[in-house]
C-alpha cells in the first residue's frame, strides 16, 4: 500500500451532490456507495453524505453495512439483496434496512431477527439479475405486509443501459414497473420509497411513472455516464467535478540504459537511444494498472510511456521528463489531463469502463481527502 497514494475532494463529491438533487428535483436522493464508495473509500466519503443530510446510504456489501455502523454513520441504509439465507439478524439489529426478493426472505428475516425488520422489495422489471418478476411482485407485496414484525419500506428496481438503442426498452419497463409499483402502493394504503432511476437513467431524463426517489452512484463521483447516442454523442452532465483528483506513486529508481542495448523481459526492447528508466514500487497487483500497452503516465509535467507492468513493479521511459530524482512524483491518474492521464484516458488505453479502474483502488492505496 506505501507506494499508491489516492487523493480524493470532498467538496467535489459535494458539489456533485448538488448537481445530483438538482436533476432530481421533489425526489428522495438515496445515494450509492457501494464498491468501498466506487473506490473513494467507504467511510470518509458516507461521513461526507451524512453531513450534506442525503436521506439514504446504498450498498451491496454486508460487511460494509455494518462497518458503516461501527463506524457511528447513522443514515438510514439500504442493503441490496445478498446472498440467500445469508444470518443478517445483526444488521437487523444496527437499523439497517434489507432488500428482499420474496416475502419468504422477508419471513426468514423475521425469524432471525429479535428486532422489528425494515426492507425493500426488490423488483425485476426486466433486467433478468435480481428480484421478484414483474407478474408476481405484487402478491410478494401483500405477503411480505401480513408478516408480523416486518415493514415494509419501499420498493426498487435496476434498469441499466448504455446505448439510445436501448432507450426505448428501458422507457416501457419503467411504465410497467410504475405500474406495478402504484398496485403495490394501494394495497398498502400508505406512501413507500419508491425508486428506479440511475446514473444514467437520472441524467439522460428518462421518465419513471409513479416513482419518488433516485439511486445515483457514478455522477455522485464525478463520472459522466457512459450513454452515447445513435451518432457517437455522449451525456454531458454540467458541473460535474471527478472527486478522484490523482492516484499518485513515486520514482523509486532511475537507471540508464545505453543506446544499442536489449532489455525488458527476454531482451525484448531495444534502446534506440540513451534511455532513462525510472521504476516504480507498483505494478498490477497493487495499482490501477494493467499488463496491457499504451499506458501513460504524468512525470514532472510531462507524458511519459509505460513499458512494462509486472506484479509489483513498472517501468517507465523517463527519457523526455528528465533530468529528475529518485522519489519524484508519478501521475497515474490526474483529472487534469496537462499533469497526467484522466480516468477517461484509463479507460481508453486499458480498455475497460471508468467503475472499473475505480473499484481496482481498493484495499491497494493510502488514502487522503481534501475539501
Amino acid at each position: 500500500m506505501e507506494g499508491l497514494t489516492v487523493r480524493v475532494d470532498l467538496a467535489a463529491l459535494r458539489g456533485n451532490l448538488a448537481v445530483v438533487r438538482a436533476l432530481a428535483g421533489d425526489r428522495i436522493v438515496m445515494a450509492c456507495i457501494k464498491g468501498n464508495a466506487y473506490g473513494h473509500g467507504l467511510v470518509p466519503v458516507a461521513r461526507c453524505l451524512e453531513a450534506a443530510g442525503v436521506p439514504w446510504l446504498t450498498l451491496g456489501s454486508p460487511g460494509e453495512a455494518l462497518a458503516l455502523r461501527e463506524a457511528g454513520v447513522t443514515t438510514p441504509i439500504l442493503l441490496f439483496p445478498t446472498i440467500a439465507g445469508l444470518d443478517l439478524k445483526r444488521h437487523v439489529g444496527a437499523g439497517i434496512t434489507i432488500g428482499v426478493q420474496s416475502a419468504a426472505e422477508a419471513a426468514a428475516l423475521m425469524r432471525q431477527a429479535a428486532a422489528p425488520v425494515s426492507v425493500f422489495l426488490k423488483i425485476d422489471a426486466g433486467f433478468g439479475r435480481v428480484g421478484a418478476p414483474l407478474a408476481v411482485a405484487a402478491s410478494e407485496a401483500h405477503e411480505i405486509a401480513r408478516l408480523p414484525s416486518v415493514a415494509l419500506a419501499g420498493l426498487f428496481t435496476h434498469l441499466p443501459f448504455s446505448s439510445e438503442d436501448s432507450v426505448a426498452w428501458v422507457q416501457e419497463r419503467l411504465k410497467a414497473f410504475g405500474e406495478v409499483a402504484g398496485t403495490i402502493q394501494g394495497d398498502a394504503g400508505r406512501r413507500l420509497v419508491v425508486q428506479a432511476l440511475a446514473s444514467t437513467g437520472l441524467a439522460s431524463g428518462l421518465d419513471a411513472p409513479l416513482t419518488n426517489a433516485v439511486c445515483p452512484g457514478s455522477l455522485l463521483y464525478g463520472v459522466q455516464p457512459t450513454w452515447t447516442s445513435a451518432s457517437g454523442q455522449r451525456i454531458d452532465v454540467a458541473g460535474l467535478r471527478p472527486a478522484l483528483a490523482e492516484v499518485t506513486s513515486v520514482v523509486g529508481s532511475l537507471r540508464t540504459i545505453a543506446a544499442g542495448s536489449r532489455f525488458g523481459p527476454g531482451g525484448a526492447r531495444s534502446a534506440a537511444r540513451a534511455t532513462s528508466i525510472g521504476v516504480m514500487p507498483v505494478g498490477f497487483s497493487n495499482s490501477i494498472l494493467v499488463r496491457k500497452p499504451g499506458q501513460r503516465v504524468g512525470i514532472a509535467g510531462r507524458s511519459a510511456p509505460v513499458l512494462s507492468v509486472s506484479l509489483e513493479h513498472t517501468v517507465v521511459d523517463v527519457t523526455d521528463a528528465a533530468p529528475i530524482a529518485e522519489g519524484a512524483t508519478v501521475h497515474l491518474l490526474s483529472r487534469d489531463g496537462a499533469v497526467g492521464p484522466t480516468l477517461e484516458d484509463i479507460a481508453r488505453a486499458q480498455d475497460r469502463v471508468t467503475v472499473e479502474i475505480l473499484v481496482a483502488l481498493t484495499g491497494k492505496a493510502a488514502y487522503a481527502y481534501v475539501s
